[in-house]
């Protein structure tokens, strides 16, 4: 089977990546140092912007904005470069990572805000800690103590909060239409033989105007690179509704 087309075009990631069999990557504090150590000769070598990140034992979660289209080798960097430092360290062999990292495009800010808080909020939602600021290997941490990466964050998105209101949000519950977004990305279409990404979220198309100039809005979503179908099941409609509306406009 081939590979899933990956998008690597500048822009805002949500990056995951996890031990083979879901083991360990991290075994000593040491081993996190090590691996926010690259993270920081990434973010500089490859001119990458961190905004958030949380590592934890067995996997890691990073919040990025590339301004090249230099995404994959940037997370090879640092995963190649971890790996090596792990099996050496540890004398063992083979791989350390699961497979292919994983990256979720994010569509705006909104989104971006979620993403941030689920990161953040990773080490409570394994039980690990009580509260957002006792977890050491996240963003959080960092700047609530100024801690050994805070240069990490720079320029990050995070700083447009206060620190207070950042704390605040971050420490609230997030409710699941929210935990289900996370990891929604925008959709890739293959359009004039080339990778599209659909930046605009299909609920855009409606959000202000779902009755009025409805059709006008299903044949925008349409021409855009939204399925019919996509766009039945958004509005509740049948197919044949959503035909018959792209019909009149014809």
């Amino acid at each position: 089977m081939p590979r899933k087309e990956r998008l690597t075009e500048a822009g805002l990631y949500h990056i995951i990546n996890r031990g083979v069999e879901r083991r360990d990557i991290y075994k000593e504090p040491e081993d996190y140092e090590f691996f926010l150590d690259l993270m920081l000769k990434c973010s500089k070598g490859y001119e990458i912007t961190v905004h958030s990140f949380c590592l934890m034992t067995n996997h890691y979660h990073l919040l990025l904005e590339t301004k090249q289209p230099n995404l994959s080798k940037a997370i090879q960097f640092i995963n190649d470069k971890y790996a090596k430092y792990f099996n050496k360290k540890y004398t063992r062999s083979g791989h350390l990572w699961q497979g292919r990292y994983k990256s979720y495009p994010l569509f705006d800010d909104a989104h971006f805000w979620i993403v941030a808080k689920y990161i953040e909020r990773n080490p409570i939602k394994a039980n690990m800690v009580k509260q957002v600021e006792f977890y050491k290997y996240q963003s959080f941490f960092q700047w609530k103590y100024k801690h050994n990466y805070f240069e990490l964050l720079n320029n990050s998105m995070i700083f447009e909060m206060t620190y207070d209101e950042y704390a605040d949000y971050v420490s609230s519950e997030m409710d699941i239409d929210a935990i289900d977004i996370v990891y929604k990305s925008p959709k890739l279409i293959i359009k004039d033989d080339k990778l599209k990404v659909l930046k605009k979220r299909l609920g855009t198309f409606f959000d202000f105007d779902r009755d009025i100039n409805r059709n006008e809005n299903i044949k925008k979503a349409f021409e855009y690179g939204y399925t019919k179908t996509e766009i039945a099941d958004f509005l509740n409609f049948s197919i044949k509704t959503i035909n018959a509306a792209l019909e009149k406009l014809r």
